[in-house]
């Protein structure tokens, strides 16, 4: 494939000189597919750069690379019109690598405001095989790299991110919507977001708006984060593994929401979140190590749901005042089955260990299994019941072993469950082996 030197198409490299239109020429020429190379240098782009053609390659230095994106975005802008490195509809057989890009306009400071913010420094719509590689994107008002196409019938495919370092952006690290098929792996993604905004900062998001299918987010650092680790708030069928996640403010892992289902989330690290109170303010008087579920305002009643949470560690996890749940499940399915099992749990306050948070009626009909066993736990205080368990069909709790430093309020049991005395009446609950300060609970007891 030909290679395209964009100094040959007059880029000065310089920091100075403006290299916009040089950038776009060099992807022109790439009609026929090739690599658009960018040699060691400081390029300052001040507007929207198109790739439209098939098995384009933008390709650098390294961090030696450098673009500067120096563009003012418009009150009329959306993100198509404003970002850096625009990749037309329907393209595939794509690849970045080897760049650093970073944002110079406005960041949009106001509070409640990160949304408005239209610029990434890669913007996908219905793009096939594309892979973004040893990047470096920081300062974004956006995403570093946003994947949405906006409609339903047009799912972008096989998108995979790794090796990069996405940071300080005011939305995410990585963005993705309608995608089938999305690797984000081996990346730092950390400290975006914004103190003035509650509500983004996100290491990668799958996006609310639309529906990513079958994601795996794995072996990152997603460190810092103003809002949650590792989000997604829309997705099917995913694999969220062997990420740490230290140090973000409101959740470690989120994998909860009305279009959620079927994730497994195993062998992460969440750690750092140990605090005598928030600074964010109302409503976010709360944190979680660990979220999921589809959340819904009534029952979801097809489909069958599956959650396995399964060899994780929640390290140093707390809140003095406020609301701490290490594990947090939006448990709003009638078939499904859920498993909280061999994880480790250390910290200071928590509020309860599992919460169950039901939205749909507790005389609802629910085909659902429940393993909670062999979970560690070792913690200050819980300030309710360590366990919250509303209607379910079935249910293992074994093999847990608990440690509270100080003593738990008086006439708090450690489980809440209206029907657990009738499953263990109906052999449909198996409830032993387990220990709270050394001693075997007798949790059929309450």
């Amino acid at each position: 494939m030909p290679i395209w030197n964009v100094k040959q198409f007059g880029a000065a490299g310089d920091g100075a000189a403006d290299d916009t239109a040089a950038f776009r020429s060099a992807c022109e020429a790439a009609a026929g597919g090739g690599t658009v190379y960018i040699p060691t240098g400081n390029y300052r782009i001040t507007g929207p750069v198109a790739v439209r053609h098939d098995h384009t390659s933008l390709t650098g230095d390294g961090m030696n690379s450098r673009v500067v994106y120096e563009y003012e975005q418009r009150p009329d802008d959306g993100d198509s019109e404003a970002s850096l490195f625009v990749f037309r509809e329907g393209i595939s057989g794509i690849a970045v690598r080897e760049l650093k890009c970073e944002y110079k306009g406005s960041f949009f400071g106001q509070p409640g405001q990160s949304y408005a913010g239209k610029v990434s420094a890669l913007r996908f719509s219905q793009c096939f095989d594309v892979v973004a590689e040893r990047l470096e994107i920081c300062g974004f008002n956006d995403s570093a790299v946003k994947i949405a196409t906006g409609d339903e019938r047009k799912y972008a495919a096989r998108f995979k991110v790794t090796r990069c370092h996405l940071h300080h952006n005011r939305v995410a690290g990585v963005l993705f919507g309608y995608v089938d098929g999305i690797s984000i792996m081996d990346n730092d993604l950390n400290d975006n977001g914004s103190p003035l905004d509650g509500g983004t900062g996100y290491g990668c998001a799958g996006s609310s708006l639309e529906l990513p299918l079958n994601v795996q987010v794995v072996a990152n650092r997603a460190n810092g984060n103003y809002r949650k680790g590792i989000d997604l708030h829309a997705g099917v069928g995913a694999v969220i593994a062997d990420n740490i996640c230290h140090g973000n403010r409101l959740y470690g892992i989120y994998a909860e929401g009305r279009k959620t289902g079927n994730a497994t989330i195993r062998g992460n690290i969440v750690s750092g979140m140990n605090r005598d109170a928030l600074d964010i303010g109302e409503p976010y008087t709360w944190i979680m190590g660990i979220d999921f579920g589809p959340y819904a305002d009534e029952p979801a009643t097809e489909g069958h749901y599956n959650f396995i949470v399964e060899g994780n560690q929640i390290l140093n996890f707390g809140l003095g005042e406020g609301d701490a749940y290490p594990f947090n499940c939006y448990y709003n399915m009638a078939r499904g089955n859920i498993l909280i099992r061999n994880n480790i749990v250390t910290g200071g306050q928590i509020t309860r260990l599992v919460r169950m948070n039901a939205i749909a009626e507790e005389d609802a009909e629910a085909r659902v299994q429940l393993d909670i066993s062999g979970n560690l736990v070792s913690v200050v205080s819980c300030s309710k019941e360590m366990f919250d368990l509303p209607r379910i069909d079935r249910l293992n709790m074994t093999g847990n072993q608990i440690s509270v430093e100080e003593e738990r309020p008086a006439g708090v049991p450690i489980i809440r469950s209206e029907p657990l005395g009738r499953l263990l009446a109906e052999g449909r609950a198996r409830v032993s082996g387990n220990f709270m300060n050394g001693r075997l609970a007798a949790f059929e007891k309450g």
